[in-house]
Order: C-alpha cells, then sequence, then structure tokens
C-alpha cells in the first residue's frame, strides 16, 4: 500500500460518516471505481473488530450486470419489490462449471420504507428498485419515501443490520456505507431531472450531515458537478475527478484550476481531493472486469403507478343552470 492509498485507507475508509463523490463522464470509469472502493471496505474487515465492520448497500441501477462483479467479492443479498423477480445466469468456465462467486440470496419486499429492516452486515445488501420504475412519475415519491425512512431510523438508532451484537454498539448506528451511481438522477441540479424529482434531494441535502453524525456515509458518482443538486455537492468532504470532471471557480477555485487536466485523463484514471485539499497524482484505478463476462440477469416485471380512481362530475344542464339563476334572482 503506498502513501496515498493508506491516507486514503486512514482518513475515509476507516473513517465512519465520510461523504465521498466521484466526478466523471461516460466511460470514465466511475463504476470500477465504486467496486475498488467497495473491495477497499471489505479488505479493512481484516483490520476492525467486527462491531465496526461497515454495512455495506448498492443502489443497483441494472447496467452492466454489476450484480455479478460484486458476488465476486462477497456474498450478496438481493433485496427485490415483492411483485418482480429477478433472473441471474453465470457463463461455465472451461472445466463448464459455473464462473466462481459467492452466494446470491434474493429477499422480496412490499413498501421501500421496509429495505433498512432487511440489511444484513455480512453481505453486499443489493437494493433492486430503480430497475423496475420504468413511469417517471414513480421515481420521485419511491425514492423520497426511501430516504425519508433512512433518515427517520438513524436519528432514532433504530438501524439494526443482521450480524452485529448490539450490546457492542452501545447504542449507536452500526456503520453504513451507501453506493449510489448516478446521484444526479436522485438529487438533480434545477433543470436536469423530471418535472417535479426534487423531493428526495430536498430529503438528502437537508440530512446530510445529519447522516454522517449517524455513522451512514454516501460513496456517490456524478455525470458532473453542476448535475448534482447544489446543496447535496456541498455536503461531500472527499472528491474523486475522473475524465471529463469539471469544477466552477465560485465552489471549488483549487480544483478549477485542474479542469483541463481532468479532461484529458484517460479512463480508468482519477485525482483524489482530500478535505484538506491536498491531492494525489494521477492513480490507476484497478480494473474488475465487466459484469456481461461473467453471465448474463433479467429484470422480470415493474412497478406500475397507482391510478386513483375519477370521480364523476354530475353533468348540469342549460335549464338546471337558468333555473339556479331564477332563483337567486329572486332571493
Amino acid at each position: 500500500m503506498n502513501s496515498w492509498e493508506e491516507k486514503l485507507f486512514k482518513e475515509f475508509i476507516l473513517s465512519p460518516g465520510q461523504h465521498g463523490l466521484e466526478n466523471g463522464n461516460t466511460g470514465s470509469g466511475k463504476t470500477t471505481l465504486m467496486f475498488w472502493l467497495v473491495d477497499g471496505f471489505l479488505q479493512a474487515r481484516n483490520k476492525l473488530p467486527a462491531s465496526q465492520w461497515e454495512t455495506l448497500v448498492w443502489f443497483d441501477r441494472g447496467k452492466s450486470s454489476e450484480i455479478l462483479q460484486l458476488s465476486r467479492m462477497a456474498p450478496v443479498r438481493l433485496l427485490i419489490p415483492e411483485s418482480c423477480n429477478i433472473e441471474i445466469n453465470f457463463f461455465e468456465d472451461e472445466n463448464g462449471e459455473e464462473v466462481q462467486h459467492y452466494e446470491i440470496e434474493k429477499i422480496y419486499f412490499q413498501d421501500p420504507k421496509e429495505v433498512w429492516n432487511l440489511l444484513d452486515r455480512d453481505h453486499i445488501n443489493v437494493l433492486c428498485l430503480q430497475r423496475f420504475i420504468l413511469h417517471p412519475s414513480l421515481v420521485a415519491p419511491t425514492t423520497a419515501k426511501l430516504f425519508e425512512s433512512l433518515i427517520l431510523k438513524a436519528m432514532n438508532y433504530d438501524l439494526k443490520p443482521a450480524g452485529y451484537t448490539y450490546s457492542q454498539l452501545k447504542g449507536k448506528n452500526p456503520r453504513v456505507a451507501i453506493f449510489l451511481d448516478e446521484l444526479n438522477n436522485i438529487a438533480p441540479s434545477r433543470g436536469q431531472g423530471f418535472s417535479g424529482d426534487q423531493q428526495a434531494g430536498a430529503i438528502l441535502q437537508h440530512n446530510a450531515e445529519q447522516l454522517r453524525s449517524q455513522n451512514v456515509r454516501l460513496v456517490a458518482s456524478s455525470h458532473g458537478w453542476r448535475k448534482l443538486r447544489p446543496g447535496i455537492r456541498s455536503s461531500f468532504q472527499f472528491l474523486i475527478s475522473l475524465r471529463g470532471a469539471n469544477y466552477p471557480s465560485s465552489e471549488q477555485p483549487k480544483l478549477y484550476r485542474f479542469n483541463r487536466l481532468f479532461e484529458k485523463l484517460e479512463p480508468g484514471q482519477a485525482i483524489i481531493s482530500f478535505p484538506s485539499k491536498t491531492f494525489t497524482d494521477k492513480i490507476r484505478i484497478p480494473w474488475y472486469g465487466k459484469g456481461e463476462d461473467l453471465g448474463y440477469i433479467r429484470y422480470i416485471g415493474h412497478l406500475e403507478p397507482e391510478h386513483k380512481p375519477r370521480t364523476q362530475k354530475s353533468s348540469i344542464g342549460l335549464e338546471d343552470l337558468v333555473t339556479a339563476l331564477k332563483a337567486v334572482v329572486s332571493q
């Protein structure tokens, strides 16, 4: 482990509640970087007592068969809406056996608020929700409900993933890291998302520091700094810049000076900025491969918006209207 890796390990991975944000355009290596950080949290377990292990929650966006890649790192628990399902098929190796992977179990939930009661410390908890939401009108209320429930549980010290001995936690929340690829879709800057989808972003903005103090961290990525809600992006202490990252001088004057450098980064290269505004040189993120090379996933079903029954309005004829007007005039 070189000096900057050791610094990141000590100041970020081993420090609960530190939010981290990746910035880069499509193809810059954001998902690979997320795999690398997940791997770092798993490796940290070799140096920590079990009570300080971080429960990992990965928001599945249904792209690149990322679930398959995660299953190469640790056991996976899929959290799936009850009306939907996921079918996973691994390819065979040269010996005719399934590609090696850890166990994958499925847990079904009815309400998104239930998700936080179903976490397990010893698994990578993969929330499979976004992929089943096809109708734009469902995105905002579903994600808002999800994060509102998280905030309430964290503030009430009611986050209780399986695997902990709660007498060791001494009344505190266990450490939880939530991996959110493309956070700009959940907390977009004004004009960058669907109409009316600011609710979840507002909840996160209002409670980002509260989550941090309750041992819950966000490890997120965004297609661009300006595509993310301003109040959210200011909550991240650790910034990782990949190809295409671009910062305004008014908010990040030191990073702004390196915008041209970020534009020229190769895919898989990154520069880490620590809270002290010290920077690493260009670093190369290890390649974890593509999930599509391991197998394929089918997402079955989707969530339907609730259709409220229309109230039938009785039509008023012309004669009824004239009669009503005459009654008013006579009074």
